[in-house]
C-alpha cells in the first residue's frame, strides 16, 4: 500500500457548556481529505 500522508501539529483545547476542561499541546494528527475508507 503506497500512500501519502499529511501530519499537523497543533494544540487543543475541550470545552464544555463554555468551560475548558482539558487542554492539550503539541498534538500530532493525521490530515484526510476523504474518509470514506475509514
Amino acid at each position: 500500500v503506497n500512500r501519502r500522508l499529511i501530519m499537523g501539529l497543533a494544540d487543543g483545547e475541550v470545552l464544555v457548556d463554555d468551560r475548558l476542561i482539558y487542554t492539550a499541546n503539541d498534538l500530532k494528527v493525521g490530515l484526510f481529505q476523504d474518509t470514506s475508507a475509514f
